[in-house]
């Protein structure tokens, strides 16, 4: 095999990858598990309250710019998949050294940062391996809704990076995805009706006075959350789609904070 890898059409169906360096929330906390309710929600039909998408609907690019020394570079378009809540990776001409790997991260990264090794991040895997063949991204996965991705970073791992910089993830070309896509439940309306029981932690508010984000106390359940800001457990699970260990973990963490705004997604 040469050392530079082409790839075709690309979704994400990999595992979601949680490198180094990116903690659990509360490592060592008790966690108070949600049961049935939170278990049943992942394999629910995903809902959204906007009309469907045409499969082959363009609703991202992305263009990818190398890092100084980098001969990495390529574009990807994003289109809906056949199937609702569904969308496929569109590359064009994507290259990289062997080994070179294609990660999505939910914030905006450029190819001036020399590394991408920490927080939450989802790769399908690297260059080499992911073959031409059309890979559908599983509706849980975002539930529906990629557009909290803000960037894709070509990377590589570097023994020499490893041990001058501890990195292991050297970015060899980012990409900033550009959306078309609007917001898959424009109507979600999250409204604080006080503590209860299971949801006993504090809230945070923006400048109007709306709900931004709930810090978990001990003893609380993802439903019994829910409840008290009138939502769905999906809702929670699609208003925080980077979660750590897991974005559908069932169980809520002692410390961990929940967003709970949709333009903060």
């Amino acid at each position: 095999m040469s050392g530079r890898s082409r790839l075709g059409v690309v979704a994400l169906t990999a595992v979601v990858g949680l490198l180094a360096g990116c903690a659990s929330p509360s490592p060592g906390l008790p966690a108070a598990s949600d049961g049935a309710d939170a278990a049943s929600a992942q394999g629910e039909a995903i809902p959204s309250s906007t009309a469907p998408i045409a499969p082959g609907t363009e609703v991202a690019s992305a263009t990818f710019e190398p890092r100084s020394g980098s001969d990495a570079s390529g574009s990807f378009t994003v289109i809906a998949g056949d199937e609702a809540g569904s969308f496929e990776i569109v590359t064009h001409d994507i290259v990289g050294p062997t080994g070179s790997e294609l990660t999505f991260l939910p914030y905006e990264i450029d190819s001036a940062q020399s590394c991408a090794d920490t927080g939450f991040r989802y790769s399908p895997g690297t260059l080499d391996s992911l073959g031409t063949g059309p890979l559908l991204m599983p509706p849980d996965l975002t539930r529906g809704d990629p557009t909290f991705f803000g960037s894709a970073v070509l990377t590589v791992y570097s023994a020499a990076d490893r041990e001058q910089n501890d990195c292991l993830a050297t970015v060899l070309a980012a990409a900033p995805i550009v959306w078309t896509l609007s917001p898959q439940r424009p109507d979600l309306d999250v409204a604080d009706s006080g503590a209860m029981t299971g949801a006993t932690g504090s809230v945070a508010v923006d400048a109007s006075g709306s709900a931004s984000s709930y810090t978990v106390a001990a003893g609380d359940t993802l439903s019994s959350i829910a409840e008290r800001f009138g939502i769905s457990v999906d809702d929670l699970f699609y208003l925080n789609p980077s979660r750590v260990p897991a974005p559908q973990d069932p169980s809520a963490y002692t410390g961990e904070v929940l967003n709970l705004s949709p333009a903060e997604r």
